[in-house]
């Protein structure tokens, strides 16, 4: 063998070869140590043994020069096996070589270019079985998709012939040729060239001769999204679209234009398509019998369970359409509907049953025990009523209520930052703020009274000087007496009471509400009177009074009083309900002395404070409990995604940020904040969003999206009604800040300049100002 025949051999015979050579070498060195030991014993001198060592030297010299040409020659092979594999690297299609075990010995970077999702399996050894099966698993071919078997089967054939060449789709809508050939040592080589561009020449063509086809048919094949598939009045194919050959599972090249109707629908037939005898004949009739083509829908079965639905249209000139659409996922939707459904109703006759046979018993038991029965009965009515009852309470306090007087006092907010107010304007303002906090207060009882009927509602006692409760209820309700034409009159009360706050505040509240409804003229009395250890708050009015009937009844919900005016007062008749409840928790008696026509006399009964602490000095309210603002408060850079479904909301939500010097971008969901922020280019300094959205995703699974696509967290706040603990849990988990609505507008402005202050700190500690992508 010469170094020239070296490159001819492949790896393995070489490495045979040198494994021969070593052990003759090894033998040689043995022949060679027995001779030097027989010359060493020989006695004979007369130069025969030096003669024998000569030639046994001048043998291993021979073979040491042969292992040396070996070397070279492996040499020269991995140089020629190096050269060989960046010449195929170089050219422009896919190359794979597979030895006769179908095995691969070579493959270049354009075929792992080609199919990236095979690339960690291209590597010498693979075996090309476990190539195409995987590929048929990850659905990179589209014909493998529908029915991944019968791709792998029909793959596996093409591969055993001798030569052949074939095109495929790709899932990715490339399109490629694969060109098979056997080598002369029983390997195969495989081509692989994308063909993209033909293809799309040809589409090109084709849809340009389409368009010289008649108006009609040109029509009918752009504006059908499903698989269409149109024959002339000869019953012979005129156009077609890629769906349809996909969805009837035919490969595109073996549809052409001219094909007659049966022998399209022998190629469905042989390419795995299903369907009964009868459905098949009526078919054909359809297809052959023009005069009697009624609109026809047939459905097409493929191993898998997958089903086509077929519609069949006449067209004017005696031709006809054919459109497919993929109703799989319908019909196991409906067969799943129709299962639920059965054992929906056996679920219910075998209730039915036990329920019965459980009444019977119950009748018994009534018929033997009539006393138990009775008290049972009034403990049921009882449990209804309450039911009942704390059902209406919740409905009143909804989520809905909240929603506008969030509105207003982020409005409120706004206007209460301008420039332009004056300094009687805002003590206006100031006065209609108190009155806002008022009802939010208010509204927030509704929800803590709604968990009294629970009992998970626990008050909190503490020392309330009477005179601050009423300065502040003076001034709440005083403008609401002078507009009604009524003189409220206040006795201030140096008094220190021992009572939840909030809730006593809701029952004085209640009744000066109740006053001002119901009184059409005269006076409104607010005052104090001490009583042993205790206090009575009184409200006196002028009104109509109330009849003695109705003194129980009007505290239950729903029930007002009546009225002899004609115009019947508002509201939803809550007010007392929630005196009695909130009295009751606190253990305060109500106290109620009215009769027609002599007005009326509302009171509660409060302990005093054991001891009389100095009342702390009262705070003026203020609409912006927030630190003032500054110019440089807030930087105009920082964009605020803000995420609500009430326009209203979101419209203050705007104003009041803007006053903070602060950008917002709105939007009423998840998905159209994500295409605005795409198409403007948008990265938000934080995220303010509601809890409840438009569409699918809630408040807080937009705030994490949002965070996926910026690839940072992003602060986070949640600003709704819903003050249930399973949404701060969710909230807290999530690293985002709950705000229950209404929400303070100085609590939030804190909030961001908390977070301001933090990406500050954090810029001057890494010395590089942080940035964000725009949501890609």
């Amino acid at each position: 063998m010469t170094t020239r025949e070296a490159p001819g051999l492949s790896r393995r015979q070489l490495q045979e070869q040198l494994r021969a050579l070593e052990a003759e070498n090894a033998k040689l060195r043995t022949i060679r140590d027995a001779l030097i030991r027989q010359v060493d014993r020989s006695h004979d001198f007369t130069g025969n043994a030096f003669k024998l060592f000569q030639s046994v030297a001048e043998l291993e010299t021979n073979v040491e020069k042969r292992i040396q040409r070996v070397a070279r020659a492996m040499n020269e092979a991995k140089i020629a096996r190096r050269q060989l594999q960046q010449a195929i690297d170089s050219i422009g299609e896919g190359f794979i070589l597979y030895d006769s075990d179908d095995k691969i010995v070579l493959c270049n970077r354009r075929y792992r270019e080609l199919f990236p999702g095979l690339a960690d399996m291209l590597v010498a050894g693979a075996h090309f079985e476990q190539i195409v099966r995987r590929a048929a698993e990850t659905g990179a071919i589209v014909e493998a998709v529908t029915d991944p078997q019968a791709w792998l089967a029909a793959r596996v054939e093409r591969h055993k012939r001798k030569h052949c060449q074939f095109q495929q789709l790709l899932s990715d809508g490339r399109w490629i040729q694969i060109s098979e050939r056997d080598t002369e040592e029983g390997g195969r080589v495989v081509i692989v060239s994308e063909i993209t561009h033909f293809k799309r020449l040809q589409e090109t063509r084709r849809l340009t001769d389409m368009s010289r086809k008649p108006d009609l048919l040109v029509a009918t094949v752009a504006s059908i999204a499903q698989g269409v598939v149109v024959f002339d009045a000869d019953m012979r194919l005129v156009t077609w679209n890629s769906q349809a050959a996909m969805l009837l599972n035919l490969p595109y090249v073996d549809i052409h234009a001219g094909m007659e109707v049966r022998e399209l629908l022998r190629l469905v037939w042989r390419h795995g398509a299903r369907v009964p005898r009868t459905r098949k004949d009526e078919a054909i009739a359809w297809v052959t019998h023009v005069e009697a083509r009624y609109p026809l829908r047939l459905e097409i079965t493929y191993r898998g369970g997958r089903v086509v639905a077929t519609n069949f249209r006449s067209m004017p000139d005696d031709g006809f359409v054919i459109t497919l659409t993929d109703v799989t996922a319908q019909n196991e939707a409906a067969r799943l509907l129709e299962r639920s459904n059965e054992e929906l109703e056996q679920r219910v006759e075998e209730r039915t049953r036990a329920l019965t046979e459980l009444n019977e018993a119950l009748q018994d038991e009534v018929r033997r025990h009539e006393a138990t029965a009775r008290d049972l009965e009034r403990a049921r009515r009882a449990a209804e009523m309450a039911n009942l009852s704390k059902t209406r309470f919740l409905a009143a306090a909804s989520h809905d209520l909240l929603q506008p007087l969030n509105a207003a006092r982020l409005y409120l907010s706004a206007l209460d930052s301008t420039s332009f107010i004056t300094a009687e304007a805002r003590d206006l303002l100031a006065n209609v703020s108190q009155a806002f906090h008022s009802t939010e207060d208010l509204l927030s009882a509704l929800l803590d009274i709604s968990k009294m009927d629970a009992g998970g509602y626990e008050p909190q006692l503490c020392d309330v000087p009477v005179g601050d409760l009423l300065r502040i209820l003076e001034t709440e309700f005083g403008a609401l007496a002078r507009q009604a034409n009524l003189r409220l009159t206040v006795v201030p009360s140096s008094a220190v009471v021992r009572s939840d706050p909030q809730l006593l505040r809701r029952i004085v509240q209640n009744f000066l509400s109740n006053a001002l409804k119901y009184t059409t003229s005269g006076r409104i009395l607010l005052g104090v009177r001490r009583r042993g250890a205790s206090v009575v708050l009184e409200i006196h009015d002028t009104g109509n009074g109330i009849a003695r009937e109705h003194h129980q009844t009007i505290f239950e919900e729903f029930r007002r009083a009546t009225t002899t005016g004609t115009q019947r007062p508002g509201g939803l008749g809550l007010g007392l309900a929630i005196v009695k409840r909130a009295a009751g928790l606190l253990n305060h008696e109500i106290e109620l002395d009215s009769e027609p026509g002599r007005g009326s006399r509302f009171a509660v009964v409060v302990p005093l404070a054991p001891r009389c602490a100095a009342p702390p000095s009262p705070q003026s309210p203020s609409l912006l409990p927030g630190a003032p603002r500054s110019a440089d408060a807030q930087d105009e850079s920082c964009t605020l995604f803000v995420l609500e479904n009430d326009s209203h909301i979101a419209d203050a939500m705007v104003r009041l940020l803007a006053t903070w010097q602060m950008r917002a971008v709105t939007a009423p969901s998840y998905g159209a904040l994500l295409k605005r922020a795409r198409t403007e280019g948008l990265v938000p300094c934080a995220i303010i969003a509601d809890l409840h959205l438009d569409g699918d995703i809630d408040g807080i699974d937009a705030i994490i999206l949002l965070r996926a696509h910026l690839g940072r967290q992003v602060p986070g706040i949640l600003v709704t009604a819903d003050r249930s603990q399973e949404i701060r849990r969710r909230a807290a988990e999530k690293g985002i800040e709950y705000f229950s609505k209404p929400v303070r507008p100085g609590q939030l402005r804190a909030y961001l300049a908390h977070l301001s202050a933090e990406a500050k700190a954090a810029e001057a500690s890494s010395g590089t100002g942080m940035t964000m992508e725009p949501i890609a």
